[in-house]
């Protein structure tokens, strides 16, 4: 017999180490959880968790338990009442939506009417429009860093600041990694919204889990007063919660509801609401295996604790009719007692009451309408295509009925019978040109209606500029942009909600781990001093409008005088609108411009880098390196280092004005303190300052007039080219005068061509008149001839004396010029300007 021994028997007392257990070590925190297999789950990580405090449990505990039960019942029957009242009142109301939902077309199947293998296609108008909505609100609304961005609250603050950042961090942290659920309710959310009109979220603190939770809450698991027009003012709404029987042991055993008894849960708990949208996406619950309790929360007004009535929630079984919890729903606090909000209503677009209005009530009729124009359309193309007829009683085909194939011939039994006889087709016609062209059109127009902002953008090249293209754009979005406003708001009232469950739960620091990086959010962070919104832009709903305004100010940027547009901002916000994941590694920080010497200036200038200048430099040197570097053809005054040289014009007048400040304050600080301190006025420094300007100006001039030998050189050089351009223009106008004379000459000529012809017509006439008339001409002829002499003589003696004169002023320059080098550069400059006029004199009297 096999007898088992203790493996540690064979260890020997003397040779065992005993290790003493340290007493500290226990007070390591660890929490249990009991797995599903019986296991146990140990952790001793210590996590912080949101719990509430005693004060705060205290308060929104459930305060059914201190009731008794009769006062329990009765509630219980008021609340079933109230919401089989509030059911009943939107019956039609969901009934038209169990309509609607056949026109999604998302179920497949086999059409027998009117005749077997019918089409039963449904138009995608309704689908392609929700769908279309979901994605770019899902992408506008919940972006990749997060949703949220907090700002502050009055006058900004470094702590402030600091609390805003806290917050957006955690807060983001929160709806990407502490609230998985988040975005695939929020996404739900997005596709039954645009359908039905209204969705509803819920947001609170679940006790099992130690956290906020999100929810989104189908349309029919949501009942509100007939009369009610928003929420806030709501008596009561009530949402219906599907529980199993493990899922509500936990809520029970996690204090949320009372241990009380139950009947068995319902084997058939959903409404016709749920089992129509089952249906035609093919779903079939089995709640034989898989029954749920019904409870309804209701969120109403009881007079339980005070004279009058107070906002609750109270939770009742549907079916057993019992209480499972009433808590407090307003703050401790609050002296007014207002309810406190756990849901967020969105609404596509108002309606005429409460619920809002969806795509079904838009486009469902045209949806209709396009589908049964579509079914017609490709049931008479198979009719055209297979047609079917009569055929003679005797007549017989080898084999079945099927169709026949592409290049078949099948025998047929028809001795002596004429087949053009026997067998006559029926005369189906193809498809209506016409009704395709009414489909066309009741497909544009719903599209038209639910979106028709990719069309503007595809054609945006043919619209011309951006402008136009922008007023076609906003036009075009009118609908969904107030749609996104109204996400906007609805999605700030839920951030708020949040932020107030954190405020109630969060313990005084609470640590988080994110990516390379150890975090902390504090209790206080959530003092109202920082405003929780959406990140999105309630003006710009999509990501086209972003880009559209970023091209817009881009142009206005590239034609507007530099500096007046900051480049960098603008084209940071360019690529954060192209969603660029890494947009500080391609926009590196800016670099501050340092002190260098001229030469390292214009080097740091074709690398991008910033340059200016600074007080102390030699701003002289500066300004003559630069001068002469844009003006040399083999460096600046190459084409290629056009792109520099607005940079370098810039800072050589930052060098030449910030020198004038300098020469400015030099000379202006001496006069004040020459002066006697008392009498030192913003006046006082004013006439200083003007002083010292024209002591500046004066100078500059005299500077500017005192000359080296070497510049007087340069003068006298610039002297004999303005002579040789005088000598040029004097010959000139000598020719023009020539020409003049030709034209003088040419005109003589034909007037004597004109008194030749006079000649001859006067010997066509009588005597008399002839002798009056010779006479006449005669004496015409001879003041012609002598006016045209006069003029000749004239224009020849004005332009003999001009030429003289020119030639005696050149000849006397020359003289000048050669016995007097070191002449005085004023007076040559009036010789200059003598001989200038005398030439223009000589030009207008040639002209005229």
């Amino acid at each position: 017999m096999a007898t088992e021994k203790n493996p540690y028997d064979m260890i020997p007392q003397e040779g065992a180490e005993v290790v003493p257990i340290n007493q500290e070590d226990n007070d390591i925190p660890a929490t249990f959880e009991v797995a599903d297999d019986g296991g146990v789950i140990v952790d001793f990580s210590g996590a912080t968790e949101m719990e509430a405090d005693e004060a705060v449990a205290e308060w929104y505990g459930n305060i059914a338990e201190d009731m008794d039960d009769a006062e329990l019942e009765e509630i219980a029957g008021t609340v079933l009442e109230n919401y089989e009242a509030d059911k009943d009142s939107r019956s039609e109301w969901e009934a038209m939506f169990e309509r609607g939902f056949e026109l999604l077309g998302l179920k497949l199947q086999q059409g027998t009417e009117p005749f077997e293998g019918a089409c039963t296609a449904v138009h995608p108008l309704l689908i392609e429009s929700a769908v279309k909505f979901q994605s770019k609100a899902s992408n506008e609304l919940f972006p990749s860093n997060g949703p949220i961005k907090a700002q502050i609250l009055g006058d900004s603050t470094t702590e402030k600041e600091q609390q805003a950042n806290r917050v957006q961090n955690f807060m983001n942290y929160q709806l990407t990694e502490q609230m998985p659920e988040y975005f695939e309710e929020f996404e739900r959310m997005l596709f039954h919204l645009p359908l039905i009109g209204s969705a509803f979220k819920k947001m609170y603190y679940d006790a099992t889990v130690k956290r906020p939770r999100s929810e989104f809450i189908p349309i029919d698991q949501f009942y509100v007063s007939y009369y009610a027009s928003d929420l806030s003012n709501a008596e009561r709404y009530t949402h219906v919660i599907y529980r199993s029987p493990v899922e509500l042991q936990k809520d029970i055993k996690a204090g949320i509801y009372l241990d009380t008894e139950l009947v068995t849960p319902s084997t058939n708990p959903v409404t016709g609401f749920s089992e129509k949208m089952d249906t035609i996406i093919g779903l079939s619950p089995d709640y034989d295996n898989d029954p749920q309790y019904v409870l309804l929360e209701q969120h109403c007004f009881l007079d339980i604790e005070e004279e009058e009535s107070c906002p609750y929630i109270v939770t009742v079984e549907k079916d057993s009719r019992k209480v499972l919890s009433i808590r407090r729903n307003y703050k401790q606090d609050d002296k007014n007692k207002e309810k406190i909000s756990h849901f967020v209503h969105y609404r596509f677009v108002p309606g005429f009451g409460f619920y809002g209005l969806g795509l079904i009530h838009f486009l469902g009729n045209l949806t209709m309408s396009a589908t049964a124009a579509m079914r017609s359309l490709i049931d008479a193309g198979q009719f055209a295509n297979l047609p079917g007829g009569f055929k003679a009683k005797g007549l017989r085909v080898v084999g079945d009925n099927e169709p026949i194939s592409p290049g078949e011939f099948k025998e047929v039994e028809a001795t002596g019978v004429d087949l053009s006889k026997a067998i006559i087709p029926l005369p189906y016609k193809e498809p209506s040109s016409v009704l395709f062209q009414m489909l066309n059109f009741v497909t544009a127009a719903g599209q038209k209606f639910a979106d028709s902002t990719e069309q503007v953008i595809s054609d945006a090249a043919s619209y011309g500029p951006v402008g136009t293209t922008m007023a076609l754009l906003e036009a075009s979005s009118k609908f969904f942009s107030a749609i996104h406003k109204r996400l906007h708001k609805s999605q700030r009232d839920e951030f708020r909600i949040l932020a107030r469950i954190d405020y109630d739960y969060l313990p005084g620091e609470y640590p988080y781990d994110v990516p390379f990086e150890s975090r902390s959010i504090f209790k206080a962070d959530f003092d109202g001093r920082v405003d929780i919104v959406p990140v999105s832009d309630p003006n710009i709903p999509s990501n086209a409008h972003r880009m559209m305004l970023a091209n817009m100010v881009l142009q206005m940027a590239q034609q507007s005088p530099p500096g007046m547009f900051n480049m960098e901002e603008l084209n940071r916000t360019i690529l954060n609108a192209t969603n660029m994941p890494n947009v500080d590694e391609i926009i590196p920080p800016k670099i501050t411009a340092q002190p260098l010497d001229p030469v390292s200036d214009i080097m740091a200038a074709t690398k991008g880098m910033p340059i200016a200048a600074f007080p102390g430099q030699n701003h002289d040197a500066h300004i003559q390196v630069k001068m002469a570097y844009m003006q040399d053809p083999a460096n600046g005054g190459n084409p290629i280092m056009q792109r520099i040289a607005p940079i370098l014009q810039a800072n050589v007048q930052e060098h030449s004005v910030m020198k004038y400040q300098e020469q400015m304050n030099g000379v202006a600080q001496q006069m004040l303190q020459q002066a006697d301190p008392s009498q030192v006025t913003p006046a006082a420094t004013e006439m200083a300052l003007a002083e010292a300007a024209q002591q500046v100006m004066n100078a500059n001039m005299a500077a500017g007039q005192a000359q080296s030998p070497e510049q007087q050189l340069v003068a006298l050089e610039q002297a004999k080219v303005q002579l040789e351009q005088a000598k040029v223009q004097a010959q000139t106008a000598s020719d023009a005068a020539e020409l003049e004379l030709k034209n003088k000459e040419l005109e003589m000529k034909e007037t004597g061509q004109i008194i030749d012809m006079l000649k001859s017509t006067a010997q066509s006439k009588s005597r008399e008149e002839q002798a009056e008339e010779n006479r006449v001409s005669k004496e015409a002829i001879k003041e012609a001839e002598l006016q045209t002499k006069l003029q000749i003589e004239e224009n020849k003696l004005d332009l003999a004396d001009k030429k003289e004169y020119v030639k005696v002023l050149v000849d006397m320059l020359k003289k000048q010029m050669e016995d007097d080098k070191e002449m005085d550069q004023a007076a040559l400059e009036n010789l200059i300007k003598l001989a200038d006029s005398q030439f223009k004199e000589m030009r207008n009297d040639a002209e005229g």
